[in-house]
């Protein structure tokens, strides 16, 4: 079953996302607003990185010609409420009809965000948080569907352009809050190889492991179904030998390089379908969410920690609940039988009798070249209380395979990766 396949189950009652690669992203782009959108007043949301550093937004400012009204480069990581509203406001000033986002995923939150706002009048943070948000009282808050439609030329792996929820961080208490539907997912995704390539290695690494996260979450949920346990299978066997290749250079540049970052880029569509399905994540992207803002480091970073401590607390939790084991028992023999993966354990002298899911994970961060402890990262133990308690706010801990209530489950997880 092809990605876009995916994504017509996924979507059985909306305009399904569009996939295209195969074409050069400008040309893919300028073809879709001109034909499938008829947009005649742009807004382009543009990476800093990628402005500076390539020619690739001046490449799309070009094509898209007197069809850009607007230029917007760059946004503060974790995507800040406040720059959110600013964008909400030059698009209402400037009667926008079409939002291109050319970067990572916080952009693509931005972008999402700022066209559900749109849609709901929203002028300032009060109206914004009267929309609906993950949460036991406000997931069903009135509100109208996203209108503007959102072109999303993706650069890393996180995966957002692919579900209805967005998030966005309190400029002051930095803590993030999860959007939710009728917030609509972009309607065209353009993948491209050789856009790719010009992310550094190191963030597209990154992203790649908050793909792995994604997949391994969800294999572990107690709540995941067979039809969403396949997607994310074939999705890891996409994921984990695309960011090996990449990470040894095995890919041989060129082409060969540009193949397999697309294969990545392949195998987070089939990630996704998870969150249509509302299997949630667990504790990884629980505490991940507080983590990322309060330590300032992105969502890939977090997955390189945080995943293979959760894995070995659900396991060490699990006596109550064998299923728990059982799944992680699928997902370590999905690992060993791919060969990138099982030749990297055995070099790091991994068997699959004594080696849990935990090990294999960190495995593959430190086969990445990827940090995989706090410390590494700067965040001290003095951290540790007020990153618990935020933790415990975030929806995603009580819907982990082992269920997380207590500020000290948090901070067993957190002493596991210092």
């Amino acid at each position: 079953m092809t990605s876009q396949e995916i994504l017509r189950q996924a979507f059985p009652d909306k305009s399904t996302p569009l996939i295209s690669y195969g074409l050069p992203f400008t040309e893919a782009c300028v073809k879709h607003v001109n034909g499938t959108f008829k947009a005649s007043r742009v807004y382009l949301i543009a990476s800093a990185s990628l402005t500076k550093d390539t020619t690739h937004t001046f490449d799309l400012q070009k094509v898209l010609a007197s069809r850009l009204v607007k230029t917007r480069v760059g946004m503060t990581p974790h995507t800040l409420i406040s720059e959110v509203l600013e964008i909400v406001q030059e698009c209402r000033d400037m009667e926008i009809d079409c939002i291109v986002t050319l970067g990572g995923g916080s952009l693509i939150d931005g972008a999402k965000i700022a066209s559900f706002a749109l849609a709901n009048n929203v002028q300032t943070q009060a109206d914004l948080m009267t929309l609906p948000r993950l949460g036991p009282h406000t997931a069903n808050l009135p509100a109208l569907p996203s209108k503007i439609p959102i072109i999303c030329i993706p650069t890393t792996l996180s995966g957002g352009q692919y579900t209805v929820f967005s998030g966005v961080t309190n400029n002051i208490t930095h803590e993030k809050v999860q959007f939710s539907s009728p917030l609509a997912s972009p309607s065209l995704i353009i993948l491209s190889g050789p856009l790719a390539c010009s992310t550094p290695l190191e963030i597209w690494l990154q992203s790649g492991m908050r793909g792995v996260d994604h997949c391994i979450e969800t294999l572990s949920s107690l709540k995941s179904t067979d039809e969403v346990d396949q997607s994310v299978l074939n999705s890891l066997k996409c994921l984990i030998p695309g960011l090996l290749l990449s990470a040894k250079g095995q890919a041989n540049g060129g082409e060969g390089e540009e193949k397999a970052r697309l294969e990545c880029q392949i195998g987070v569509s089939y990630a996704m379908l998870f969150l249509h399905r509302r299997v949630a994540c667990g504790a990884s992207h629980g505490i991940g969410h507080m983590l990322g803002p309060m330590g300032k480091m992105n969502h890939g970073q977090t997955s390189c920690i945080l995943l293979p401590a959760v894995c070995k607390f659900n396991a060490k939790h699990s006596t109550s609940n064998p299923e728990v084991l059982e799944r992680q028992k699928v997902i370590e023999d999905t690992l060993w039988g791919i060969a990138e993966a099982r030749n990297l354990f055995e070099r790091m002298g991994l068997s699959k009798e004594e080696s849990d899911l935990g090990d294999l994970i960190e495995a593959v961060v430190k086969g990445l070249g990827l940090k995989s402890r706090l410390r590494e990262v700067g965040v001290g133990k003095e951290t540790f209380e007020s990153l618990a308690e935020a933790s415990l706010r975030d929806p995603f801990l009580v819907t982990n395979c082992i269920p997380i209530s207590k500020k000290e489950e948090v901070l067993e997880i957190l002493e596991m990766c210092a």
